[in-house]
């Protein structure tokens, strides 16, 4: 059992954590021992608090840097909520808000939490000094990829001088174990999870006739036999904005998020999601990074995701911590293709073929 200090303990208690998942039993000694990891973790491990409780114990300068605005401010929340008896202030470093608040956080922030471009920002500005820094992490690593960061992180990287490194990843691919290694020749590497879907999730595949009409009749019949909270995602923002519309048009009350909503919009409807006010939330693949709801009963793709590695990570939304979940993906013919390649990513997988009639 890891000995945390009292503070972190009572903070644990209050949280209802009793136990440690496995990538938190796994990667939190390592950090302890400030040796530095590259963690490979599914979505909803509890990876996030895996690094979290590390830093808070060890009490080091620590950076954090996200993808995501999202990730970025459920991770300051996550510090927050764990380390309120310790006393360490917390700021977030995100675009879409004011200068002035976050210089204010900074002056008195012992951790540091922000996406790529702000961090840098404020940095070019002298506003923050990256070499303050004893510990950094990197969340989502694979995603800073996908999302054409990887640039700005390693310039982050470069003017850190940490004694331990943190590397947490849904996948590692070579490049993203590459990058670790550039900053960290001995880090240990931890595959928890293969390149695969979670077991927990039922994977169901329904052909339709057209992209958008029987589409959206499609989902109609899910919304109806499913009142848990779904997530619907879209490959393009103008699809996202359309089905929001016609949802809220056909009675249903849904939350919607894209790439390039305003910050507080997005937060509101984050919250309504969260909340249960908003029992359904259309998403982009994009401003669905960071999205961290544990209790997500159904994941619909309404269009098919562009590759392999982008359905894990949609997958990834529900069956989390050990729940069961379902993902059903809605799909043409000139969408075919790709879903074959994703029923047959695992063979310990059931997939079940829903015919149109």
């Amino acid at each position: 059992m890891i000995n945390f200090d009292e503070q972190i303990r009572r903070a644990l208690s209050d949280a209802g954590y009793n136990s440690l998942t496995q990538v938190q039993e796994r990667a939190i000694p390592l950090l302890l021992q400030t040796k530095s990891v590259i963690v490979q973790a599914k979505t909803g491990s509890g990876k996030t608090a895996s690094y979290v409780l590390p830093l808070l114990q060890l009490g080091y300068p620590s950076l954090v840097i996200t993808p995501t605005r999202e990730l970025a401010g459920q991770v300051s929340d996550e510090f927050k909520k764990l380390g309120k008896y310790k006393g360490i202030n917390v700021a977030t470093i995100i675009g879409g808000v004011g200068y002035t608040s976050q210089l204010n956080e900074l002056r008195s922030a012992k951790i540091v939490v922000g996406t790529p471009g702000r961090l840098l920002d404020l940095w070019s500005k002298d506003k923050l000094d990256f070499s303050q820094f004893q510990a950094a992490v990197v969340d989502e690593v694979d995603r800073m990829f996908d999302m054409g960061f990887v640039d700005d992180v390693r310039m982050i990287l470069k003017h850190t001088t940490p004694k331990v490194f943190g590397f947490f990843s849904a996948t590692v691919p070579p490049e993203v174990e590459s990058l670790a290694r550039e900053f960290s020749r001995c880090a240990e590497l931890i595959k928890l999870d293969e390149y695969k879907p979670v077991e927990e999730v039922e994977q169901r595949f329904v052909e339709t006739r057209n992209d958008w009409t029987d589409k959206v009749s499609k989902l109609r019949e899910l919304l109806n036999s499913n009142r848990g909270k779904i997530i619907v995602f879209t490959r393009t923002k103008e699809r996202a904005k359309m089905l929001y519309n016609s949802l809220w048009d056909l009675g249903y009350r849904a939350s919607v998020m894209y790439g390039d909503l305003p910050q507080a919009k997005r937060e509101q409807n984050l919250r309504l999601f969260r909340e249960g006010k908003r029992n359904v939330l259309v998403s982009t693949d994009l401003a669905s990074r960071g999205i961290d709801v544990i209790d997500v009963d159904l994941v619909v793709n309404f269009d098919a995701p562009r590759d392999v590695e982008t359905y894990i990570h949609r997958v990834g939304r529900t069956g989390r911590m050990g729940r069961n979940g379902v993902a059903i993906t809605l799909y043409t013919t000139r969408e075919r293709e790709i879903v074959n390649r994703m029923k047959n990513l695992s063979k310990k997988l059931e997939s079940k073929e829903t015919a149109n009639s």
